[in-house]
């Protein structure tokens, strides 16, 4: 049996990302979903299996607030003749004052994602590409864990997804994925789980796994209606 991977769902405030977790668990009482920002205020997770067999937990994080204010603090933690990682940089922030005074939510989801074999990064395609989004990103490459980019509210006319690609691209973030949790696409799912595979090999085990059973499970739900059907017409 192999370990279930860790998956955390990151981004900005009100951009989807808990709506996106229920779309993905079939759960739509998981978390708490509001058109005002910083709902989610803790660390929720939800585990999928296959066959009683967990392959893949998720873990749904509050927004990220304040990303500019935080990179300038990162930028300022290295002492004279320092030449800090990514990861090592977060660790000296996570273990002092301000990652549980002014930058506690941030805090929490950076701890998660250091803790996770990757993450998703939900866009709302409909914001402009602004500076704090790039300061995000930046915040949280140095976790150094595979990011993959996942633009929501694509169905909505107001998107703005060619200039988030051209963004992410200079950002080094050529893979991403369209999943709009309003309307997710029949396919989204598989897409997702598909892309993930690329960025993270070994773990193209439990991904394939979880696409043939959600295959097979649209199967069943197809066959099923069709079932009704025919005893109506009889």
């Amino acid at each position: 049996m192999t370990d279930a991977l860790k998956l955390a769902v990151v981004g900005h405030t009100n951009v989807g990302k808990t709506s996106l977790l229920r779309t993905l668990t079939r759960d739509v009482g998981f978390g708490e979903v509001s058109h005002r920002p910083s709902t989610t205020r803790h660390v929720e997770g939800a585990r999928l299996s296959v066959d009683g067999e967990p392959l893949l937990e998720l873990y749904d994080t509050p927004g990220l607030e304040d990303a500019i204010a935080l990179r300038d603090f990162l930028d300022g933690l290295e002492r004279p003749g320092e030449r800090l990682d990514g990861p090592e940089k977060l660790r000296r922030f996570l273990e002092g004052s301000e990652a549980r005074g002014r930058f506690e939510q941030e805090a929490k989801v950076l701890r998660q994602l250091l803790a996770s074999d990757a993450g998703l990064y939900v866009i709302d395609a409909r914001e402009p590409v602004l500076a704090k989004y790039r300061d995000e990103l930046a915040v949280l490459a140095a976790c150094a864990r595979p990011l993959l980019p996942v633009l929501n509210f694509v169905a909505s006319p107001q998107h703005r997804e060619e200039q988030w690609r051209e963004a992410l691209s200079r950002l080094g973030l050529h893979a991403l994925v369209r999943f709009d949790s309003v309307a997710p696409p029949l396919d989204g799912e598989r897409r997702l789980y598909e892309s993930l595979a690329l960025l993270l090999e070994r773990a193209r085990p439990q991904l394939d796994r979880l696409v043939a059973d959600h295959e097979a499970q649209a199967v069943a739900r197809r066959e099923a209606g069709a079932r009704l059907i025919a005893e109506l017409l009889v």
